[in-house]
């Protein structure tokens, strides 16, 4: 007995000194930290505001979401990729807060004039300017929050970034026991106060860590230096956000926004599953780019982390999840049960895609990057238009099983070409 609790201790004691091993569970917690202060946020909200409010809510939140991460034309992949070796870091972040928080104003204003005919149901923004100014604001600060966790990815202080998740979302489930009532826009703002809290935390602690100085100079240079990677890299990251982003609207437009309220709900605790590979596979990434030569090693550490926690947590998802949708209400548990057990399901294939994906992106094969997300959001979002008139929302949730598992057979035959192609190279 003494001699099994000695095995344990040593073991734990490794995976302490593990940097990929705490960084991918400090992101998981992380995110595990905002997906469950989310729970409770959208919990109370369910009972506070109808289905149809919701459903616009969380329809801006989409759109909001996908506007924030096209603003940052892969920069968050970048820092990762070069910032643990460059010796110009303030640069390099002042670079990218720039060009993302112009972008983002640009493309958030875009969407708002383009309303009456990407989402009428969404005008009520339009009408009002100050809806517009916050949805531009919160927008680029969502956008400027992920840049944050991407600079820390790089230096491996993910524990700071899952401190700070800690108190924004915690600040996110206080805001509407005070604000009982009001529309879709009120929710919106309650979101993105959270958002700019996390934001305003983030840059005191790289401040204070890192003696981060802003300055409002672009340097052509340095933008020289990544150029390539980074726009290849923000074609993909385009590409891997359309479905999730862009299925709220089709759904809102096809059935409703009570529909859309249901498959947000749903989607929200799916990624939570999601984040068990997404996690791993970050932080394998983090480390190839400070040791690209063990790459390898560091991706099979990831993929049996993922393993050992995502498969317990599919067979809980697909056990539980209409009791867990029960507690939104019971339209919630019927609408959105059986779909909510096909993205469970779909997680292996995200999965698959999570750690192909890092492989790529370590060793700058970008073409397989882009047919593999080419794949992913053209068959999610074409089989949508395809399902849904047949099947409703649960269209939705085929449509993202047959296009998750086609991207991950995709991404496996550019990684086998990769390696052969090595292969003959090395003979």
């Amino acid at each position: 007995m003494i001699q099994l609790h000695s095995v344990f201790r040593g073991q734990f004691r490794k995976l302490q000194q593990s940097t990929l091993f705490m960084n991918a569970l400090y992101l998981m917690l992380s995110t595990f930290a905002v997906a469950a202060f989310g729970f409770v946020f959208w919990l109370i909200v369910a009972h506070g505001y109808s289905s149809a409010v919701v459903g616009r809510a969380t329809t801006l939140l989409s759109v909001s979401g996908l506007l924030s991460m096209l603003s940052l034309a892969g920069f968050d992949t970048t820092f990762v990729r070069f910032l643990p070796k460059s010796l110009r870091q303030n640069e390099h972040i002042n670079n990218g807060f720039i060009v993302t928080t112009l972008l983002g104003v640009v493309l958030s204003l875009g969407f708002v004039w383009s309303l009456s005919v990407t989402s009428p149901s969404l005008m009520f923004v339009q009408h009002n300017v100050w809806y517009t100014v916050g949805f531009t604001f919160f927008t680029v600060a969502t956008s400027l929050n992920v840049l944050t966790n991407a600079i820390f990815l790089a230096q491996k202080r993910v524990r700071d970034v899952f401190i700070i998740n800690i108190l924004f979302s915690a600040l996110k489930v206080i805001l509407p026991l005070f604000i009982l009532h009001g529309s879709a826009m009120t929710i919106f703002v309650m979101v993105g106060i959270s958002q700019l809290v996390g934001l305003v935390l983030s840059l005191v602690i790289m401040k204070v860590r890192f003696d981060y100085q802003f300055s409002p100079r672009i340097r052509p240079d340095i933008m020289l230096i990544t150029w390539k990677y980074s726009f290849s890299v923000y074609g993909s990251s385009i590409l891997n956000l359309l479905p999730p982003t862009i299925l709220p609207l089709i759904i809102i437009r096809q059935l409703g926004p009570a529909s859309a309220a249901y498959y947000y709900v749903v989607f929200t605790i799916a990624s939570a599953l999601y984040t068990i590979a997404y996690a791993s596979m970050q932080s394998a990434f983090a480390e190839g780019a400070h040791d690209e030569a063990a790459m390898k090693s560091h991706i099979r550490k990831a993929i049996r982390l993922a393993g050992v926690l995502l498969l317990p947590a599919i067979i809980i998802l697909i056990s539980f999840g209409n009791t867990i949708l029960n507690m939104f209400g019971a339209e919630y548990a019927a609408r959105g049960g059986s779909l909510l057990r096909l993205f469970a399901v779909s997680a292996i294939a995200v999965a698959i895609c999570s750690a192909v994906g890092t492989a790529f992106k370590i060793t700058h094969n970008l073409r397989g990057v882009l047919a593999m997300n080419i794949t992913y959001a053209a068959s999610i979002l074409g089989l949508s238009f395809v399902f849904i008139p047949t099947f409703g929302i649960l269209g939705v949730g085929w449509a993202w099983a047959a296009g998750t598992m086609a991207a991950a057979i995709t991404g496996w035959i550019f990684l086998r070409q990769n390696i052969a192609t090595n292969n003959v190279g090395e003979s």
